[in-house]
């Protein structure tokens, strides 16, 4: 028996036939950011079919559905109050009660929940945001849009979620749901202490090194065990957190670099590795915070020279973060073998010449040694950096991706995680290059916030708004793409990525070309953006062909080189 078929929860009109059905409601004296989302889904609904849904105050009449934007009488009276309390607790509610809908979020300190809530809502109603041009924001055209059940209230997976597209493209960043936390992630000497500010007046702050202090050597250090460097560097960071009390962490990580800049001084040399003088210098500020900033964090990377874990129990001070910086495959998932074998497989020109531990080993290596309680991972997605012809190539890590993220936070207790992604010169990355990388920014951020999505569910999912009938095509190449990259077991670490040819082997680009003919074949059925973006795509596929080409005519002592396995007593799974 299959029982009554007609629904008992009818849909809930927003626009009908080109004219509004329904009213955004906000409070009497709304705030900055409620405006400004209630705002935004006027415009966007009104792009979308042409109605712009009247904008009134909390109480005012209205014939249709009621939009709540932000907390107000009418939300708290339905029994939802905004959520509340910086920095935690940053939560967003999208939900239906018969006539209303209700959107709002914690909007204190950082956190922009009810605009968060707003793109959900438009996200459901079709819309989809992939890249800053027009081209990659799918905004549907719809004469009538309506909502039918809806019942989310959602706390993010990860408390800060940032890369270069938050600095460059704030807009895009906020529909990608960056944010969370005001958090400072950086090298930290170089903004503290300028040298061509201090070190006139203060040589003995900076490294020895060869028997000279010198800040001048390509990656120099402080003098870590100065009593001087330890205090002026608690009363910086006291004036940081005064002056930005919203900011929940401040870096204290060593200058970029390699071993080569450490101080050698005799007070250094008794620390012991730059590992553990950065734990004990660290620990000397956190102590020196503790009383005025109780609540905030600092911050280290473990990253090259302080890749090594302690020799002997160091515990940290409670208010500091360790950020594990992802030293390790870039094609393989961190708990694959584990990783793949890569630290006994290869030997490295910078940083280590080989390691001892795998990166995920090593990280629960410094979580034993330390007791940490505050963990968090940076990895790189920015392929070009190290090779600038990845520059017109694609890379996509698909599930591997998202499975990290899984890794990173139930084996490391990560509250965060940092991609080093999106616009930045430096790693020949620019506006221009989202046609190419957004399948592997957008599936990190959307990882970053939902961690209840694999890669190929966001990826599918943004498939079906930019390609309409070619959605099953094009997944199926980034699919490929994925499947190529998790193939590959060529030497690969951090943000050093392989010859391109290592990774696009002739047979993988006959499988890719394979692959594209259905996209190819597919053209004809799809509208005007979705066969632009389509043929974009299609592009960008044929111009890296001709850079891995030209790469093979510009290197042909290297084409099919294979680098022999390092014999380290240790085997390649």
């Amino acid at each position: 028996m299959v029982g009554n078929r007609s629904s008992v929860y009818p849909d809930l009109p927003l626009v009908q036939d080109g004219a509004a059905c329904a009213a955004l409601v906000l409070a009497e004296n709304p705030t900055e950011k409620a405006r400004l989302a209630a705002e935004d889904l006027r415009d966007t609904i009104e792009q979308m079919s042409g109605a712009r849904l009247p904008l009134i105050e909390a109480g005012t009449a209205f014939e249709g559905a009621r939009i709540l934007v932000g907390e107000s009488r009418e939300t708290v009276a339905l029994g939802y109050p905004a959520p509340h309390g910086y920095p935690e607790n940053e939560r967003v509610i999208l939900c239906r009660k018969g006539n209303f809908l209700i959107v709002l979020g914690n909007d204190d300190g950082a956190f922009t929940g009810t605009q968060f809530a707003a793109t959900m809502l438009l996200e459901r109603l079709g819309c989809g945001w992939y890249g800053p041009e027009e081209l990659w924001q799918v905004i549907p055209r719809k004469k009538t849009l309506s909502v039918g059940y809806l019942n989310i209230e959602q706390t993010p997976r990860f408390t800060c979620r940032q890369t270069h597209v938050s600095r460059r493209n704030r807009d895009l960043a906020l529909r990608w749901y960056m944010g969370g936390c005001d958090t400072q992630i950086d090298h930290a000497y170089y903004r503290l202490f300028p040298r061509e500010q201090y070190f006139a007046a203060h040589p003995e702050w900076y490294c020895l090194v060869d028997g000279k202090r010198n800040p001048y050597i390509e990656w120099w250090q402080m003098c870590y065990s100065n009593p001087e460097v330890v205090q002026e560097t608690i009363r910086k960071i006291d004036a940081y957190f005064t002056e930005n009390p919203s900011c929940t962490q401040a870096a204290l990580s060593a200058n970029d670099g390699y071993f080569k800049g450490f101080c050698e001084c005799e007070e250094c040399r008794r620390l012991g590795t730059p590992g553990e003088t950065m734990v004990w210098f660290v620990n000397q500020v956190a102590r020196g915070l503790e009383e005025r900033h109780p609540d905030k964090r600092l911050m280290f990377f473990i990253y090259f020279p302080t890749y090594d874990p302690p020799r002997r129990k160091m515990p940290l001070h409670k208010n500091v973060t360790l950020m594990f910086c992802k030293e390790s495959c870039m094609f393989h998932a961190v708990d694959s073998g584990p990783d793949c074998g890569y630290h006994v497989r290869y030997e490295y020109d910078f940083g280590h010449t080989y390691y001892t531990l795998p990166f995920l080993e090593n990280a629960r290596k410094w979580i034993e040694r330390t007791d940490c309680r505050h963990t968090a991972v940076w990895d790189w997605y920015c392929p070009a950096a190290a090779n600038p012809v990845w520059k017109d190539l694609p890379w996509v890590q698909g599930d591997v991706a998202t499975r990290n993220q899984l890794c990173f936070e139930r084996e490391l207790g990560a509250e965060y995680v940092y991609y080093d992604q999106g616009p930045a010169e430096a790693f020949h990355d620019t506006e221009a290059s989202y046609p190419l990388r957004w399948p592997l920014w957008y599936v990190a951020a959307r990882g970053m916030w939902d961690g209840r999505q694999t890669a190929s569910q966001i990826l599918m999912d943004a498939c079906k708004k930019l390609f309409g009938p070619a959605a099953d095509a094009m997944f199926a190449y980034y699919s490929c793409l994925a499947d190529i990259s998790q193939d590959c077991h060529a030497k690969g670490l951090a943000w050093h990525m392989p010859e391109p040819y290592e990774l696009y082997t002739p047979e993988a680009v006959c499988r890719v070309d394979r692959t594209l003919s259905a996209v190819q074949a597919l053209l004809p059925q799809l509208n005007g953006d979705e066969r632009r973006r389509a043929e974009n795509q299609l592009a960008l596929w044929q111009r890296a062909k001709e850079a891995i080409a030209g790469y093979r005519t510009a290197y042909p002592e290297e084409t099919g080189r294979q680098e022999a396995p390092a014999d380290r007593g240790g085997s390649a799974s």
